[in-house]
């Protein structure tokens, strides 16, 4: 009989660990550890966050990332909520797993990077290293809707941007160290974050890399008409809230030198309104959806492929409709994709078998 969770909105394998993944549960704010064996799944209680992070609806836990250097440090990020003498926001911690890897090692998180927010809305919530090794990390641009404060075109916000920190090292006074190839690094402005690797984002949710290409897809959630995918570079201005896919939006925090860089697909609200982000397949079990990326809508519950070809929408097929709706893909050791669903539960393969994309 299948697990059940409750909102569940990550899963991995455990680095190293054969057959042992964790599962992040949003509004429970807690972690469980998941074994399988050849005839069994069972599940324990890895983590509970709940002392910690900040519950609601759609609030708790948000995402995990696990150190690339696991296997020897045992260290692990969080991205979760907060409510401190009535300020909102997120909090990038980090954590370490116990020697014997089955549980957290019960030591205090570590705050690495607060992130506050104006409203309960867009709060973004994917951490991930990168191929370069840094932590990124998405965030929203912090409400209210329409981005009337224009959050994700300020530089000295960082709201509506993917981050990028150097989790290794630290400079006085910062747990961490901001890249010296970040690009606005040499800015002399002291106002300016540097921790921004890309802005001009609504609500990045989920992200995630090509393994072969190392292109950095980002499912970006919509306001009124679009919704985008869009393949991100340093130092790019991905547009909101001057624009909402291809169609300008708003002038008010439009600036001359401004240069903007639009999704590779822009879907619109008859097809969805909330897109999760997704991954490019590179699995075995389905060779003839090599390089092709796989997402779907939170909302509509309608599951796509589509190549792209210099950032440009090469084909699209609708494959299917998820069985609930999705909050995360997620890949397991030998490459091949579950989905998360939100409502009933449940981790979900996604099998591609007899399905052709043409």
């Amino acid at each position: 009989r299948p697990i059940k969770f409750q909102h569940p909105v990550w899963f991995a394998p455990i680095p190293g660990q054969k057959n042992q993944y964790l599962v992040v549960e949003n509004t429970a704010a807690k972690i469980w550890l998941i074994e399988k064996s050849p005839n069994s799944v069972k599940s324990t209680l890895f983590l509970d966050m709940s002392p910690e992070a900040h519950q609601g609806t759609h609030m708790g836990l948000m995402g995990l990332a696990f150190h690339p250097n696991f296997k020897n440090n045992r260290r692990y990020f969080l991205n979760h909520h907060f409510l401190e003498n009535k300020k909102f926001g997120t909090y990038i911690v980090e954590r370490r797993f116990s020697d014997r890897v089955s549980k957290d090692s019960g030591q205090p998180s570590s705050r690495l990077l607060r992130i506050d927010q104006p409203t309960i809305l867009h709060t973004g919530g994917m951490v991930g290293f990168g191929p370069d090794k840094f932590l990124y990390i998405g965030t929203g641009d912090g409400g209210p809707q329409t981005d009337p404060r224009g959050h994700a075109q300020n530089l000295k916000r960082l709201n509506g941007k993917i981050l990028r920190i150097d989790v290794d090292k630290t400079k006085p006074g910062f747990p961490y160290r901001i890249p010296k190839s970040n690009p606005l690094y040499k800015e002399t402005d002291p106002g300016l974050r540097k921790e921004i690797f890309a802005w001009g984002l609504r609500q990045a949710w989920r992200f995630s890399w090509d393994p072969l290409t190392k292109d950095l897809w980002v499912g970006d959630v919509g306001q009124v008409g679009f919704e985008e995918i869009c393949i991100v570079r340093k130092g790019e201005n991905h547009g909101w809230n001057v624009y909402e896919g291809f169609v300008p939006f708003s002038d008010r925090y439009r600036k001359k030198e401004a240069v903007f860089t639009p999704p590779v697909l822009s879907l619109g609200r008859q097809h969805g309104a909330s897109v999760t982000g997704g991954y490019v397949y590179r699995g075995k079990r389905h060779p003839s959806w090599h390089g092709i990326y796989i997402f779907c809508d939170h909302e509509s519950k309608r599951v796509w492929g589509m190549t792209q070809k210099d950032r440009k929408l090469d084909k699209i097929l609708e494959i299917g409709k998820a069985p609930d709706r999705i909050t995360s893909f997620c890949l397991d050791e030998e490459g091949e994709l579950y989905a998360l669903g939100y409502d009933r539960g449940y981790i979900w393969r996604v099998v591609l078998d007899g399905v052709e994309f043409e």
